[in-house]
């Protein structure tokens, strides 16, 4: 629950890891993910619109199997072809040797106070919250165009927030929805995590109305998605909260049912009252409704 790429057709964002899958033992009542599985994750598989190729490293594996040795009888000397040892190879990485420059991490905007109380119906909560949703397009080196396509959820009238994995390259960035098409730059970003800030350049965004913390979240919860999947802006899905889970470097990720596709990644998670409890970030391969956002409250530790 990563941005999209138009010359690549992956899934997502959406943004989804093939290896996130395994678990380790639970730590403090909640699933922990080996922590190089989830870094590997968050980059790798995304919710839609990645502009990097697909990742994963080949590990080598070698024989150590003892020969069993038998006596042999003298033999004369003989020529014999000598070839020589093939040395092992290095692991294939299928990522880029380089990663991008982004600015340093910080909190770039005041955390919102304000709790939504009341359930909404599907209908009251997209009117309410869609306009905070908006459309991300990442813009390459002129002439080129769109590198990437995603989405960013405004929490401040000039701050919203993102996937890193959206923004990567990108030497522009304009956000839209139906009101205005924005100017922003990146000011803040934590790759490992996938967590990014981005300031508007020009005029003001409309930040989402209530922001819930993940520690007061339940498995079993109604959940909504707002998003821009294969750029069909502001799209609504929903779906329950399947899951939290937190990493080994603490970092926590809500896991969804909630539908999210290539271009979903940055989009908006919130719970049935239009607060909002997560980014959409990345979705497993090969599985069915395994899609993960991380927690909003994440982009204020």
């Amino acid at each position: 629950m990563g941005g999209s790429n138009p010359q690549a057709n992956r899934p997502m964002d959406p943004c989804g890891p093939n290896h996130f899958a395994p678990l380790a033992a639970k730590k403090r009542g909640v699933a922990v993910m080996k922590s190089p599985i989830l870094l590997v994750a968050v980059w790798l598989l995304v919710l839609g619109g990645c502009t990097a190729a697909e990742p994963g490293i080949l590990s080598l594996a070698s024989d150590d199997v003892a020969k069993p040795t038998t006596k042999r009888q003298p033999e004369p000397p003989t020529k014999t072809k000598t070839t020589k040892p093939s040395r092992p190879r290095p692991p294939t990485l299928l990522v880029g040797a380089s990663e991008p420059a982004f600015p340093a991490w910080s909190i770039a905007s005041p955390k919102p106070s304000r709790v939504l109380r009341s359930t909404l119906t599907p209908t009251e909560l997209f009117t309410k919250v869609s306009p905070a949703v908006y459309t991300l397009a990442a813009m390459g080196q002129p002439p080129r165009q769109t590198t990437s396509h995603g989405s960013a959820v405004a929490v401040s009238p000039t701050e919203a927030i993102t996937n890193c994995h959206v923004v990567a390259n990108a030497k522009s960035v304009m956000l839209a929805n139906t009101a205005r098409t924005l100017r922003a730059e990146v000011v803040s970003a934590d790759p490992l995590t996938d967590r990014c800030y981005l300031r508007v350049l020009d005029g003001e965004l409309d930040p989402v109305p209530g922001i819930r913390d993940y520690s007061t979240l339940a498995v079993g919860e109604a959940v909504f998605t707002i998003g821009s999947p294969k750029g069909l802006v502001n799209t609504l899905g929903n779906g329950l909260l399947s899951g939290l889970r937190t990493s080994e470097g603490e970092a926590e990720y809500i896991q969804i049912t909630a539908p999210v596709s290539e271009g979903s990644s940055g989009g908006g998670l919130f719970d049935d009252r239009g607060n909002l409890i997560g980014v959409t970030t990345f979705t497993v391969r090969d599985s069915q409704n395994l899609n993960f956002a991380i927690a909003a409250s994440e982009f204020w530790r």
